[in-house]
């Protein structure tokens, strides 16, 4: 009877001490800056991996302070994997006045901030 109790009695601890660990957070933030780093309001930029169908998507507006915002007004953007993103910045329309692009690598439970700086458009010249 004293074995059947410690054993259960070691089950139930167990079970009780074993917590499931909460899944890392991916987070970004996008800064638009042109090449004397004043920041670039009204820009374009977007967010997503460089394959195609992606699944992350993320696009939004920059403000005044040149930071990207979605329609919700987020400025720092989630996902729930590790993932490398192409991030592409641009105002004006086809073909944009400005463009810049780079790449951003996702780390698990920290913020990562990511500063594109756009340059004059000129044809054949704009690709990350």
């Amino acid at each position: 009877m004293k074995r059947l109790l410690l054993a259960l009695l070691v089950i139930t601890l167990g079970l009780s001490a074993c917590k499931k660990k909460d899944a890392p957070v991916y987070s970004f933030s996008v800064e638009v800056i042109d090449e004397n780093g004043t920041p670039i309001q009204n820009a374009y930029v977007r967010a997503t991996a460089p394959v195609v169908n992606a699944i992350p998507d993320f696009q939004g507006h920059t403000g005044i302070d040149g930071i990207m915002r979605n329609d919700s007004g987020d400025d720092v953007f989630e996902y729930t994997m590790p993932a490398v993103l192409q991030i592409t910045a641009q105002k004006g329309d086809n073909p944009p006045v400005v463009f810049g692009c780079g790449y951003l690598k996702l780390e698990p439970d920290s913020t990562v901030v990511m500063k594109i700086v756009v340059l004059p458009y000129s044809n054949g010249s704009a690709g990350c």
